[in-house]
């Protein structure tokens, strides 16, 4: 009986280590598109930017936290609360043609069963240097063949308002 529990110990933990392993690869090749999402906003390339998305229509929604939205409804009263701007054309229309963009991501969180990956991450927006929006960003995942593809995006948005002090 000590043999077979033995043995059963041993095939557990060898299946447990490989299941580690292939969560870990997961979670590095999604690393690597987050990498390339951030970079292609730097680069202003929007091949790449596409390239890492489901289809073109895919949904952008931003979700307005309560002090921005408070501070929009002062000047507009029915500012809307939340927004898809996967409305208003594909993804790669979210990078400027002009001016330095950058996004910062940080304190990444990934959860993949190897198909299907859940990522939510803090970041921030900056244009020429300076800090204009920041929150928290939620994205959807599938792997399609070998390649991860984003299928939804969701964020919240603090806009920074450089002129509330002058």
């Amino acid at each position: 009986m000590k043999i077979k529990n033995g043995l059963l110990l041993v095939a557990l933990m060898l299946s447990s280590q490989h299941v580690m392993a292939t969560e870990s690869r997961h979670e590095t090749e999604i690393k690597a598109v987050i990498e390339q999402f951030r970079t292609s906003i730097i680069n202003k390339d929007k091949a790449v930017f596409s390239s890492l998305f489901f289809s073109d229509d895919i949904p952008f929604i931003a979700v307005f936290s309560k002090e921005m939205l408070a501070a929009k409804r002062a000047v507009k009263a029915d500012y809307p609360s939340v927004v898809d701007f996967g409305k208003f054309g594909p993804p790669e229309k979210m990078i400027a043609d002009t001016g330095e963009q950058e996004e910062k991501i940080w304190n990444i969180d990934i959860t993949t069963d190897g198909y299907l990956a859940s990522v939510h991450f803090n970041y921030s927006d900056h244009e020429n240097g300076i800090q204009k929006a920041f929150g928290t960003e939620s994205w959807s995942m599938v792997k399609v063949d070998d390649n991860w593809k984003i299928t939804s995006v969701s964020f919240v948005v603090t806009e920074i308002d450089h002129n509330e002090n002058k």
